[in-house]
């Protein structure tokens, strides 16, 4: 308990910044954006498929209920993409889909529900090293105004809570051995994203329009990553979001902050929050953005 104490003390010193917000108010003619990202692990089907249908169903509730414009999802299938737009009444010139890697049925997809005031213009599927995947799409406002957006799922650590929690009973045992691959793991996959971060972020520097990065990076928001990404985008959670915004909790207990929304500095944040996980074990993010004209 003392040790748990003491986490939640260092965490609340050392996200600081975190309880203060910067949130904006757009004028009346502002263009208005409002995005949701979520790792929705495969809307329970893996583990419990005979909830997968209802589980569909909370998070059409989720978007609809938030007046979602386009909504970055990780973790989701092809056919549930599908079942997704067929439920929306999208055609498939409203969203796009794309694996992992290549045999992947899990993947990515954005997904545009606000037709009445965007049009999705353009759709492709992105490499990034070694053989991972990203989605992007550009998304054309009725006023003319045109947004890039990416969705990202940066190549996970490959390190699970069992092979931490199993390391360290061996560290107390005086075996040192199972720590060691441990870290040269985690070491090998953190240099994979930096490649792949890297990857997106050279692809942005070469962009003209506004544009919205979102998805799960797998990474903490104090690691060097994200120090890079903040030196040219703006983290729409520190801008306009209250708290440590959190989106998963190691071993149901330790908050980190690993999903996240970035954009371009031509945006302003009016608002970002956090929303009910309920059936995935991240959390929803949400941000009110909006272009001045």
């Amino acid at each position: 308990m003392l040790l748990l104490s003491l986490i939640v003390l260092i965490s609340a010193i050392r996200y600081t910044h975190h309880w203060i917000s910067f949130k904006e108010a757009p004028t009346q003619d502002a263009i208005e954006l409002k995005v949701m990202t979520w790792n929705l692990q495969r809307l329970g089907a893996l583990s419990e498929a005979h909830n997968s249908t209802t589980n569909m169903t909370k998070l059409i509730s989720e978007m609809e209920s938030h007046k979602v414009d386009v909504v970055m999802l990780q973790e989701i299938s092809k056919l549930q993409t599908q079942q997704l737009a067929s439920k929306l009444n999208l055609s498939s010139d409203d969203f796009q889909w794309t694996s992992y890697y290549n045999g992947a049925r899990g993947g990515l997809a954005i997904v545009l529900l606000n037709r009445s005031s965007w049009t999705l213009i353009n759709k492709k599927i992105t490499d990034l090293p070694p053989s991972w995947k990203s989605v992007f799409a550009e998304i054309k406002h009725s006023s003319g105004q045109t947004v890039n957006l990416m969705g990202v799922h940066i190549s996970p650590p490959k390190v699970t809570d069992s092979q931490v929690e199993k390391a360290a009973k061996n560290l107390l045992k005086g075996d040192v051995l199972t720590l060691k691959t441990l870290l040269r793991r985690y070491v090998y996959q953190a240099k994979i994203q930096n490649k792949q971060i890297n990857k997106i972020r050279g692809l942005v520097n070469g962009f003209k329009d506004p544009t919205i990065i979102a998805g799960d990076f797998n990474s903490t928001s104090q690691l060097p990553v994200h120090t890079e990404l903040r030196k040219s985008l703006t983290d729409a959670w520190l801008e306009g979001g209250n708290g440590m915004g959190a989106t998963r909790y190691w071993a149901g207990i330790l908050p980190f902050r690993i999903d996240y929304i970035y954009a371009t500095n031509q945006f302003k944040v009016a608002n970002t929050y956090l929303n009910d996980a309920d059936f995935s074990d991240h959390t929803p993010v949400l941000s009110e953005l909006f272009l001045e004209r």
